[in-house]
């Protein structure tokens, strides 16, 4: 049995969608953390496909469940599929702004994920990028690739500024 079916198997006796989809992240090696902001704009961080950081302004365990399972899908693509979403080492942004769910890419695998845990959800699909900061070729703060999960371009928001750099220094410690 490989790992993702064990994680399956184990996953949907969990009694939320919320609970499945941590057990699923927990069976895969995916660390799961929660992070206090004042970013409104962040949803998630996922951190070279191994952490997870869960904003804790989600308003419910139904939006969390989905935008957990939006950043299950981008921490096994950028695990599965280096330099897909971003550069190995590097980490993307999950915004709370969600989107319908893609016919291919990025979104659609996270929507059947969630129904899978049990969310009756039209879309776990959310909008997503990667920054760019000071020193990679870019101004502080601009998103590098700057894609919804349809992969339609977004324009980077002014407000990120230099803060997310704080924020994901507070939330992913290094070790």
């Amino acid at each position: 049995m490989t790992v993702s079916e064990r994680a399956i198997s184990s996953a949907l006796g969990w009694p939320t969608p919320l609970a499945c989809l941590y057990s699923l992240a927990m069976e895969t090696g995916i660390g799961i953390r929660d992070y206090w902001h004042e970013d409104s704009g962040i949803a998630a961080i996922v951190d070279d496909g191994q952490v997870i950081a869960l904003s804790c302004g989600l308003a419910d365990d139904e939006l969390r469940a989905d935008v957990l399972a939006m950043a299950l899908e981008v921490a096994i693509a950028m695990t599965n599929r280096p330099g897909a979403i971003c550069a190995p080492g590097g980490f993307a942004v999950i915004t709370p702004r969600r989107v319908p769910v893609p016919a291919a890419g990025v979104g659609k695998f996270a929507t059947l994920m969630a129904r899978a845990c049990g969310r009756a959800t039209a879309s776990a699909a959310f909008e997503y990028y990667v920054p760019g900061f000071p020193g990679d070729g870019h101004e502080p703060g601009a998103a590098r690739s700057s894609l919804t999960a349809a992969g339609r371009l977004v324009l980077p928001r002014a407000s990120l500024g230099t803060g997310l750099a704080g924020f994901y220094a507070a939330a992913l410690p290094r070790s």
